[in-house]
């Protein structure tokens, strides 16, 4: 059995998914078609399922969103989202493949107000980390910037290609706020004390990668490059396998994350207990508050929250 993963209502979560075997089929085009195609795909799902988007960032090979699932259905919203979202760039690419990696999607609960500010600055650093462009700003796909947050809301009109217009699930316009997270505001007494929390951690992740770079005699892409790059290239770069994956991220707040382990380990323990009891054939048995899949999927009883 795969562990399963707790799926609450207001939850903040850090997530990853990537392009199938490392091709680069994210990468952003010159007319600016893919990065279009994610925000417009993005938009209408999270619009319908209540899901709020505070930071992300669409690289060559793989994706990285900072998220608040209000309703707790985020599995939902992906399952919908990337299936769409791939759909739409096999269309634009004549790629005849899967999009997305066969391997599970990483997703890292969001504890507390230094777990999100660390993420949502990592996401927005990763291009520069990457070696790709000397400031987030210069990306030229899909982005988020920390001025953004809480202050933009991007209106995107539908791609030509794939979405039918006579269909009323596709509206020719839609637009997604660019949200501040609760936690924060909860955290600062203004939402600029916030983004400057963020662009602080920003700063020294893209301090830090162009000492790095400078001291191992490494340059950047640059966006002129990127833009050249075609999407059936692959990412050479060493990938360290095997390491384990976090379920949730407390930022050094080690009473945070002895509650969330305790919380984790009690999660699965009842929902182990249930699991071997419905394979014995009990269908009355309460599966533990957050599951998902035996909820949604076969009808199974879930606890109430407690």
């Amino acid at each position: 059995m795969t562990q399963p993963r707790n799926v609450r209502p207001n939850v903040t979560w850090f997530v990853t998914r990537r392009a199938t075997r490392r091709h680069f089929l994210f990468s952003p085009d010159q007319e600016g078609r893919v990065e279009q195609i994610y925000w417009y795909t993005t938009a209408v799902i999270a619009q319908r399922l209540g899901v709020q988007l505070h930071m992300m960032q669409l690289l060559s090979s793989h994706l990285h969103e900072v998220l608040t699932d209000i309703l707790g259905v985020l599995p939902r919203f992906f399952e919908l989202r990337n299936r769409i979202l791939a759909n739409a760039l096999k269309v634009l690419l004549g790629w005849p493949e899967e999009v997305f990696a066969k391997t599970p999607a990483n997703w890292v609960e969001l504890s507390t107000p230094e777990a999100v500010i660390k993420e949502m600055a990592y996401t927005a650093a990763n291009c520069v980390e990457a070696g790709l462009v000397r400031t987030p700003r210069r990306w030229p796909g899909a982005k988020v910037l920390v001025d953004d947050v809480g202050q933009r809301t991007i209106t995107v009109e539908r791609p030509k290609g794939y979405f039918d217009p006579e269909n009323p699930m596709w509206p020719e316009r839609v637009s997604i706020p660019i949200e501040m997270p609760d936690i924060l505001r909860d955290a600062f007494e203004t939402e600029q004390d916030a983004r400057d929390a963020i662009q602080a951690e920003l700063d020294a992740r893209v301090h830090k990668a162009h000492a790095d770079n400078k001291r191992e005699g490494r340059g950047y892409l640059g966006a002129k490059r990127v833009l050249k790059t075609p999407h059936t290239s692959r990412a050479s770069s060493f990938e360290r396998f095997g390491s384990m994956t976090p379920n949730f991220a407390a930022a050094g707040n080690s009473t945070v994350a002895v509650e969330m382990v305790r919380r984790l380990r009690a999660f699965r323990a009842r929902y182990r207990n249930a699991w071997q009891a419905w394979k014995a054939g009990v269908r009355g048995v309460v599966f533990p508050h957050g599951t998902w899949r035996m909820r949604v999927y076969y009808g199974a009883a879930c606890a109430e929250p407690p």
